[in-house]
């Protein structure tokens, strides 16, 4: 996670991150790992735009604050890239990366949880930064001795270029190993926790730590840099999710998809019209439904909402359920830990998923049936019993 603080036009610092919305612009894929861009992104060229004309800057001077913002950028594309490419090699796939205004994220479709693992991707992009900044020490060296020597570099320029993104880099690597969860360096220091500790409790602390971190970082946004403020809520409302979410995984622990399956759903035959899906909509209370063959091969799923959305058309009638459908092309075994399937996108994205045991579909899963599972679990110390009974009768 790498997030970005600006000061001035004329003196860019930077540091941490976020994620993926509907309104980005894509930019184009390096190593299978797509890069997005936030519209948002245009705010941001836009106060630099606004706050140089406001300080008396020259068209020159303008273009050089925003090239160089576009450069800094670019390095947290690096930095983001090293978290991907280091996630990959424990065969962590990485779903895209994000730009936004206030910097970038990796988004991976599954966070590694072995201390080892977590430790090597969250340090990963932080290295990154300390390795462009080692290339430009080498390449800006004499430019650096006039730093020493206290000759202040504040402005932008062909001359000063190098030596200030020197300083960003210098500046992301150290800022994001501040063990504010769920920041580069807070990831690392539940990496370290969890070595002694349940990854659960680890987490907790990691987060009560990051907490104290982000308010400091509020205070100081009051009297410094509102970026600051907008840091802070970020990994409070960051921290306080992911915690939540190991805390839900951990209640799944040991769990797997065959112990919540429903076996009993209902079905529409492919060969019917949507009118005729219509009227078995009336005849039950069903809000979900699965498209069955002639065989009783599952080959799609259908929404209550979808169908009376076609109706609206009236051409519509007629049609087939499978031309509104939604095709099911993947299934789960029974064997696949609930923990996995809280956070994979295909469960939550998918109004039911076939389960399937030694090749044969046995029944289908949705993520309704996790958070019934939970609610179930938090509300009586008998629901396993209840759970046991149930699925003998």
């Amino acid at each position: 996670m790498t997030f970005i603080i600006l000061i001035k036009p004329r003196n860019c610092l930077i540091e941490p991150k976020t994620e993926k919305m509907k309104s980005s612009l894509y930019l184009g894929q390096v190593a299978k790992i797509k890069v997005f861009i936030h519209w948002t992104f245009l705010l941001l060229i836009g106060y630099i735009v606004y706050s140089g004309v406001s300080a008396g800057q020259t068209l020159e001077e303008i273009c050089w604050h925003i090239l160089f913002i576009l450069t800094i950028f670019f390095c947290i594309v690096l930095h983001e890239f090293g978290h991907a490419l280091m996630g990959r090699r424990f065969g962590f796939k990485t779903k895209d990366i994000i730009l936004l205004p206030i910097g970038g994220v990796a988004r991976f479709e599954k966070l590694p949880e072995k201390p080892q693992q977590e430790f090597l991707v969250a340090i990963a992009g932080p290295m990154v930064n300390f390795a462009i900044a080692l290339i430009l020490y080498v390449t800006t060296s004499s430019d650096l001795a006039d730093i020493m020597n206290q000759r202040p570099v504040n402005l932008v320029n062909a001359e000063s270029f190098l030596t200030l993104l020197w300083m960003v880099n210098l500046t992301l690597g150290v800022f994001n190993l501040i063990p504010a969860f769920p920041m580069d360096g807070g990831r690392i220091f539940r990496a370290f926790l969890s070595i002694f500790q349940p990854r659960e409790k680890a987490t907790k602390i990691a987060a009560a730590v990051g907490f104290l971190v982000a308010i400091a970082f509020i205070f100081m946004g009051l009297f410094y840099n509102p970026f600051l403020i907008i840091m802070g809520a970020f990994i409070i409302l960051a921290a306080s999710s992911e915690s939540n979410m190991v805390s839900t995984q951990a209640l799944l622990e040991g769990h797997t998809a065959g112990e919540i399956v429903m076996r009993s759903f209902a079905t529409l035959d492919q060969n019917l019209t949507i009118a005729e899906a219509s009227e078995a909509i009336l005849d039950g209370q069903a809000s979900n439904f699965t498209i069955t063959t002639d065989a009783d091969r599952i080959i799609g799923t259908l929404k209550r909402e979808q169908v009376i959305q076609a109706l609206a058309n009236s051409e519509s009638h007629k049609k087939p359920v499978t031309s509104i459908m939604d095709p099911v092309n993947q299934t789960i075994t029974a064997d696949t830990p609930l923990k996995d399937l809280y956070t994979n996108e295909l469960i939550r994205t998918n109004t039911m998923i076939p389960v399937t045991y030694q090749g044969m579909v046995i029944g289908v899963i949705n993520f309704e049936n996790i958070m019934e599972f939970l609610a179930i679990k938090q509300a009586t110390p008998l629901w396993k019993n209840l759970l046991q009974k149930n699925r003998s009768t």
